[in-house]
């Protein structure tokens, strides 16, 4: 869990160039992959969109991963689902709320609640299929 936020804090200290030109340098590279198969060129309108998705698909994403980290870190000591998922969403939509207003901070960085929200979105989505697949196992290994 820690180890994730720390990740999550890094990517949030870089300036909004090297971001910027971090999450291009993937659209690129999945850009030229659509390309040889289509045998089309992309145009400067579907890069633009896709990459607003690849940077938003990386909040969900590591949010996402964030919940999993938390629930795990936390579960054996509130054990039922009902106590798990709101302490674990309030951690994920705390530290969600501390790293936007970190990113105010940061050269050509914003702090923004609509990121908050996907992020904590993200987080719920990680903490619920973390307790189903551990539901899952459990009652595997009670068979």
């Amino acid at each position: 869990m820690v180890l994730v936020m720390i990740g999550i804090f890094i990517f949030s200290m870089m300036p909004g160039e090297q971001s910027g030109d971090t999450s291009r340098g993937f659209l690129m590279s999945i850009a030229h992959l659509v390309e040889g198969i289509s045998h089309k060129d992309l145009n400067a309108d579907t890069l633009e969109a896709w990459h607003h998705i690849i940077r938003k698909g990386a909040h969900f994403t590591e949010y996402a991963i964030l919940g999993m980290t938390v629930v795990y870190a936390f579960g054996e000591r509130l054990k039922k689902a009902a106590r798990i998922i709101p302490v674990a969403l309030a951690i994920c939509a705390f530290y969600a709320a501390t790293d936007e207003f970190h990113q105010t901070f940061v050269d050509m960085r914003v702090g923004s609640v609509s990121d908050v929200l996907l992020d904590s979105v993200g987080a719920l989505t990680g903490i619920v299929i973390f307790l189903l697949i551990t539901r899952k196992k459990r009652a595997k290994l009670r068979e």
